[in-house]
């Protein structure tokens, strides 16, 4: 009979999905004078057509990883954790004036 190693061990595997976030790394994706980067058109295009259209900040990702790690998630295992606002929910619009100029037109 096989055993599943999280049942052998104890161990819970849970991933987590973050939204866009302007880091440093992301901010230099794409870079050009006096132009937006991609990652600031990612995130207009998620302030645009997410459901909570708000900033993403590491600290929701932290935030989202210290209850997976936390007594409060100790029968959730096999998850993915989608920390994007909901815009994973909603699909691509790529007739989003958001994304304008980096998708190609059809």
């Amino acid at each position: 009979q096989r055993r599943c190693p999280g049942r052998k061990y104890g161990l819970r595997v849970n991933t987590i999905s973050a939204g866009p976030l302007k880091s440093r790394a992301a901010s230099a994706i794409g870079k050009e004078p006096g132009q937006k980067t991609f990652i600031e058109y990612i995130i207009d295009y998620s302030k645009a057509n997410a459901p909570l259209a708000q900033d993403l900040y590491s600290t929701d990702v932290g935030n989202a990883a210290f209850f997976l790690t936390s007594p409060l998630a100790r029968t959730i295992s096999g998850v993915t954790l989608y920390v994007d606002n909901g815009l994973h929910a909603m699909g691509m619009a790529l007739d989003s004036k958001s994304v304008e100029g980096i998708v190609g037109d059809n």
